[in-house]
């Protein structure tokens, strides 16, 4: 039988808060876009400038939730 890897709870955390902050990024752009579709005049600044704080932490978090998994795996495939 094959057995599913365990994941550590930094692993699940990581890729959770990935997913949050990405996805909340890509609605507050989504929002920008509808809001000025609308020509709304008063759009909050935390709307617009979410994006440019979200997606980074965002690619940082995927990169050392990447960096966490090839550690695990390859102590896996050492023991």
């Amino acid at each position: 039988m094959a057995q599913t890897p365990k994941r550590s709870q930094l692993e699940t955390t990581l890729a959770y808060m990935t997913v949050a902050v990405i996805l909340s990024s890509i609605l507050a752009i989504l929002t920008t876009l509808v809001l000025a579709l609308f020509e709304v005049e008063q759009i909050a600044p935390i709307i617009v400038q979410l994006p440019l704080v979200g997606l980074p932490i965002g690619f940082i978090l995927f990169m050392a939730l990447l960096v966490v998994t090839v550690v695990r795996k390859s102590r896996e495939n050492r023991g």
